[in-house]
């Protein structure tokens, strides 16, 4: 018997026959072009090929994506534990005290958690696009107002860029000796933004995979700080160890001349102004929707506790007079001074880099949608990653003419009215949003059998919410937005300015059911927002009232330059609803409501003008079919 096997027959099977579709094949990736940070390492890995260090690629090539730990929560923790932390906590307890140190930390945390927590709020209700800040108020109360406050953001971000490089100029030079030069502070921050500025156009991929190893540098020098507490002792400089009477005599404020509550706190509170950094970078997140309030809410908790971390131990072991006049009294009290030295130039550079990263990101989106005419150039792009060069080099310009005032108590409250005029505004456009939402709802904009429902836009898997707005046809051109209504209407776009096509629907969700969503409320927002403004008028009333009205001309500017642009999903009337609240309070007041008196008698007159006619239809039926007039002296008929 023949055993040789038969020769392999290459034919095409008609599957058909069987009632199949074929040979099941692996499914292929769809290949987006955006891909992991490390994608290109887990090629060569997988390839078995190895490259020496010299002919690795150093630069960004391929858009690049990030997560909750390496993008939201490092980013906000390297912006949040700033340089103000290393460098003037303890002439914020020296003189505040330690009791009002603890009360500027809560005031802080509480506008910036506020504002955090508004912007997620909006992030739920909304399915927003990349652009950070500027998105959201843009969303909410329109292209025309967010640019102006987008505009005044990217203005804080430069200056506080300035402020980072400042204190960095200011420790290196307290190292070797020369803190009372002021030029050399100004050149070695200068020196350190050009650097920065360099490393931010090349997109260098290097300092992107660092950033976990930096984060981690920073919790090493503060713990090399708290383990100083106990170990040591340096009684010429102030530090004296843990003592009752130190604890005591640093409990109360004595402030230097010319400095009060409200001065301290606008010198500290530029420790919470990043934590915006997440969100500006939510182009470039893998899932933005669940990275951003998770990474955020998470950084603000661990810098809170580091906070009064160092109030605490520096009021417990410092003598007042160190706290006022040594900057770096901290230094002293760790117990590897280089260590802690580290983490202050961590603090500075991350910082900066975000200032310098995250700014110019804003500024393009504004110009693209042609929000302000004058800044169109700076939508432009360059590379892969649409790396916004023009917007950089103005925001490190700003940035360099801040740096030559040179000093961090000057520049503080600079940066700290802007930021907080912006917090505002996110505060205001959540609780808008909220009330709108019910104002819709009210208004019967919903199913009534969708009314219970609840989704999550925040890195959920549930099925699609049911919004208040239904989606436009398919055939249907990009519609633009009026001031009173979120139902599309047609625009012919208006003059030079320019139309920007918005979204074709403009969904608002309700709140859904997750760990945070009972922190995120309107009231609170709103709160927020009013103590925001009160505060920035008691830090500084003068600077207050020139930014305000800078803000408002600006806006004035934008409003005739740019017609046409999308006025958001805000349909809620703050004045009328203050007018509202007003009446109401007068009517309780009172203890009536108003009701109209009649003087005279309101039985009007009733006259038949016509009755159904007879015949032979009707002739078994009663004359019930008439209408009727109705005359009367004090009736409106």
């Amino acid at each position: 018997m023949n055993t040789e096997p038969l020769p392999a027959v290459d034919r095409e099977v008609d599957w058909a026959r069987y009632g199949l579709d074929g040979p099941a094949t692996p499914a292929q990736p769809a290949h987006t072009g955006v891909h992991d940070l490390f994608h290109e390492d887990k090629l060569s890995s997988s390839s078995g090929e190895q490259k020496p260090w010299w002919k690795s690629n150093f630069f960004v090539r391929e858009p690049v994506l990030f997560g909750t730990w390496d993008g939201v929560f490092t980013s906000a923790m390297l912006n949040i534990f700033g340089v103000v932390i290393f460098l003037r906590t303890g002439w914020v307890v020296g003189n505040a005290g330690i009791g009002l140190s603890l009360l500027i930390i809560v005031l802080t945390l509480a506008v910036a958690l506020i504002a955090a927590l508004s912007a997620i709020g909006i992030c739920e209700r909304l399915n927003l696009p990349a652009g950070g800040v500027y998105t959201l108020l843009s969303s909410v109360l329109g292209a025309q107002i967010a640019a102006s406050i987008g505009a005044v953001y990217c203005f804080a971000q430069a200056v506080a860029a300035a402020l980072y490089c400042t204190g960095f100029g200011e420790s290196m030079a307290g190292v070797f000796g020369i803190e009372d030069n002021t030029w050399a502070i100004r050149g070695i921050g200068i020196g350190v933004l050009l650097l920065l500025l360099a490393i931010n156009i090349a997109g260098v991929k290097w300092v992107v995979k660092l950033q976990l190893a930096l984060l981690l540098i920073l919790l090493v020098s503060v713990l090399d700080f708290a383990v100083g507490t106990f170990v040591h002792t340096d009684t010429s400089q102030g530090f004296w160890g843990y003592s009752r009477s130190l604890l005591s005599n640093n409990t109360k404020p004595d402030y230097n001349v010319g400095q009060t509550f409200f001065t301290v706190f606008g010198v500290f509170f530029p420790t919470a102004t990043g934590v915006f950094a997440g969100i500006n970078m939510s182009g470039d997140l893998r899932n933005p929707r669940a990275s951003i309030p998770n990474g955020t809410l998470m950084a603000i908790a661990v810098s809170g506790f580091l906070y009064i971390l160092h109030v605490v131990m520096l009021g417990a072991t410092c003598t007042r007079d160190a706290l006022k006049h040594n900057y770096l009294i901290a230094e002293i009290v760790s117990v590897v001074g280089v260590l802690w030295l580290m983490g202050l130039y961590i603090s500075s550079l991350s910082s900066t880099l975000g200032a310098v990263y995250g700014a110019p990101r804003i500024l393009q989106v504004i110009a693209q949608e042609r929000s302000i005419p004058i800044i169109e150039f700076l939508g432009k792009g360059r590379g892969t990653n649409n790396e916004p060069i023009y917007a950089t080099l103005v925001v490190c310009f700003i940035a360099l003419c801040f740096i030559l005032i040179g000093h961090i108590n000057t520049l503080a409250p600079i940066v700290t009215l802007p930021f907080m005029l912006t917090y505002c505004a996110v505060d205001y456009s959540y609780f808008a949003l909220a009330m709108t939402y019910d104002r819709l709802l009210e208004g019967g904009r919903v199913d009534p059998q969708q009314k219970g429902e609840t989704t999550s836009l925040v890195g959920g898997d549930s099925k699609p919410p049911t919004p208040l707005i239904e989606e436009l046809p398919p055939n249907e051109p990009p519609p633009s937005y009026d001031s009173v209504s979120a139902s599309p209407t047609h625009s012919d776009g208006g003059d030079k300015g320019g139309a920007v096509s918005p979204p074709y629907k403009l969904d608002i969700y309700r709140m859904p059911n997750s760990w945070y969503s009972s922190m995120c409320n309107r009231w609170v927002s709103l709160i927020g927002a009013v103590g925001s403004i009160v505060i920035m008028f008691l830090i500084e009333w003068t600077y207050t009232l020139v930014l305000v009205a800078l803000t408002m001309l600006l806006h004035l500017y934008v409003l005739k330059a740019s017609s046409g642009l999308t006025t958001g999903a805000n349909q809620f009337e703050l004045i009328e609803w203050i007018k509202g609240l007003r009446k109401h309070a007068r009517w309780r007041r009172n203890g009536y409501e108003q009701v109209k008196v009649m003087t005279q008698s309101p039985i009007p007159e009733i006259s038949t003008t016509q009755l159904t006619e007879d015949g032979d239809d009707y002739k078994g039926r009663g004359r019930y079919h008439h209408s009727s007039k109705l005359k009367g002296t004090d009736y409106d008929g």
